[in-house]
């Protein structure tokens, strides 16, 4: 379980077929990982193998790979975002972020707004069926969704949910 409150950024390399080495921008996640600890990466949750001096690493089955964003990440190594679980007792900040992806969507629009970004998001065309029948119907205003990990407060939706627009603040 996880608040959607990214504590650090990331790059990912393959270090062989599924194995993932990923490179971590802040000693904030290190400080206190152990292996077996899951970790979001992407709001993905993988379990971390391996402890090195700058990262660690983690197997990403090759079903997490296709439906999820990771398997682009590591083809242009853009940067992830990463949070480690939460911990019993933590306070939570954002909201219950359970790190199982339910669908790609893609970035329509985003616009500055004063001191935050309204961003808009629909489902790519060829997920749109499986997007409004399964996943659309638990998107309602003001109810809690995860892009890329961070928890983020729907503003606004429409009955189909095939789009959706959250405020980011910095």
């Amino acid at each position: 379980m996880f608040t959607g409150l990214i504590q650090a950024l990331g790059k990912i390399r393959v270090v062989d077929t599924d194995r993932l080495y990923l490179s971590v921008s802040s000693d904030t996640i290190l400080q206190d990982l152990m292996i077996g600890d899951s970790v979001a990466v992407d709001g993905v949750c993988l379990t971390v193998e391996e402890i090195l001096s700058e990262g660690f690493v983690a197997t990403a089955s090759p079903e997490t790979l296709q439906r999820t964003t990771l398997g682009r990440r590591i083809k242009t190594e853009t940067s992830v975002n990463l949070e480690t679980s939460l911990r019993v007792g933590s306070k939570i900040g954002g909201h219950f972020v359970t790190g199982h992806v339910d669908g790609i969507g893609c970035l329509v629009e985003s616009i500055i707004v004063a001191n935050s970004w309204e961003m808009t998001f629909a489902a790519p065309s060829s997920l749109e069926e499986q997007w409004n029948n399964y996943i659309a119907r638990y998107i309602v205003g003001k109810g809690s969704i995860a892009v890329n990990g961070i928890s983020l407060t729907v503003a606004d939706c429409d009955a189909y949910g095939s789009w959706f627009k959250v405020a980011v603040i910095p």
